[in-house]
């Protein structure tokens, strides 16, 4: 076998090859390594934004502390129905706090709103902070009806507001290698994609809201649409087929989904299960091509693995797309047996290979960072509405139309 390790940046620089690279790498100033600081240079905007969050959760406060850092906003108030939570989190990043929403979202001073709430007050909060001139990034979904998504993004473009969806995903590098191997067809066209989330319920009580339809949606709504919008950017137009659910036994809570979707010409399937311990949560994408695979490991991605059997050509492609991965050639092919058949085509290779990629960045980082640019993305849209975004307000609406027809479907 033949070991190669390759550079660093996972990004291509100076080369032209057939496929698009996404904006979110360029969030990275081309350094080495993806540490903190690497984020879009906004030195040209001098006025911080006034930050409000709606949502004093796990969650929002995880948000509250990965954008303590950033110069672009300055976060002048949190909110929470429970009085002690809005209180404790006011206190602990001094600023002021308030038990009814409405008083924050009516501060004159205040641009941009973060609701993280559950999903079933979204629709009303965010209405009224569009109504009192506020931008708001909004939790998934954006709203637990299409009525009530398309009226926000209405009177959104109505009053000049920007509420997009907190699709962290697509700000994760490796997404962005995905699509560039799919978009350069190394491994050839591809064929059928799956998505295994084996995820924990161990911190969802049986009264937790997220079992409560009425107020999350349920699993394809509150959670899956990440997912539509994620297989919408890799694999292009996005329906879905057919869809089951299946309710825990002796409970009212619907724990286990499952949907086959269809992208032009691909088909894949997602299944998602919340009734694992913490410690055994993962997830797992796969994607087979005409001539390989790729499995991608973690809801946020941090690794990925590639089988195939390639040219010469493909594996300078590869190793463009992802220089820091690590190429093995499994086998060199005998001149003599170097073409072959498969999906009805002539195809014509000169090695068998794994290559394998590990973010230097743990889960952590590189999901602070992915929440961080997210933000940023919509503040230099903000400061300059001729920035293009890498998530805008239609992402949200389109991932909740797949959501409410997989609904539809599993019932």
């Amino acid at each position: 076998m033949k070991y190669y390790t390759i550079g660093i940046i996972p990004r291509i620089e100076n080369k032209t090859p057939p496929f698009n690279i996404n904006k979110s790498l360029y969030f990275f100033k081309g350094a080495n390594h993806l540490s903190s600081s690497n984020v879009c240079d906004f030195s040209m905007y001098t006025n911080s934004l006034k930050f409000g969050l709606i949502g004093c959760g796990s969650f929002g406060v995880y948000c509250l502390n990965t954008f303590s850092g950033l110069k672009e906003i300055e976060i002048v108030a949190v909110a929470d129905t429970d009085e002690g939570s809005a209180k404790r989190i006011g206190q602990q990043f001094g600023v002021e706090w308030y038990n009814n929403p409405i008083e924050l979202i009516q501060r004159h001073d205040i641009d941009l709103i973060h609701i993280a709430t559950p999903p079933h007050t979204h629709y009303e909060l965010g209405v009224q902070a569009i109504k009192n001139g506020k931008h708001v990034l909004c939790e998934k979904p954006l709203a637990l009806s299409l009525e009530e998504a398309e009226e926000m993004l209405k009177l959104a473009e109505q009053m000049n507001i920007i509420i997009p969806v907190d699709f962290v995903l697509r700000y994760v590098p490796i997404v962005d290698i995905i699509k560039n191997t799919i978009q350069s067809r190394v491994l050839g066209n591809p064929i059928h994609a799956y998505f295994e989330n084996y995820a924990s319920d161990e911190g969802l009580s049986q009264n937790h809201w997220f079992w409560d339809e009425h107020k999350s949606g349920g699993i394809f709504i509150e959670h899956a649409v990440h997912f539509f919008d994620l297989y919408s950017y890799w694999f292009g137009e996005t329906k879905v087929l057919w869809a089951n659910s299946q309710i825990r036994h002796n409970t009212n809570q619907r724990d286990r989904v499952f949907c086959v979707l269809q992208h032009d010409d691909v088909l894949s399937n997602h299944y998602h299960g919340f009734d694992q311990p913490n410690i055994l949560d993962r997830q797992t994408h796969k994607i087979l091509f005409e001539t390989g695979d790729v499995t991608v490991n973690g809801w946020i991605p941090i690794s990925f693995s590639l089988n195939g059997i390639v040219d010469d050509e493909q594996i300078d492609i590869l190793t463009s797309m992802c220089p820091n991965g690590k190429l093995t050639v499994i086998e060199d092919i005998e001149t003599s047996n170097q073409k072959m058949r498969g999906r009805g085509k002539l195809i014509k290779v000169t090695k068998r290979i794994h290559f394998q990629y590990s973010s230097p960045l743990g889960k952590t980082e590189v999901y602070a960072q992915a929440v961080r640019n997210l933000l940023l993305d919509q503040i230099r849209f903000i400061q300059n509405p001729n920035h293009e975004r890498i998530i805008t307000e239609s992402n949200g609406v389109n991932a909740l139309k797949l959501a409410l027809k997989a609904v539809q479907l599993s019932k």
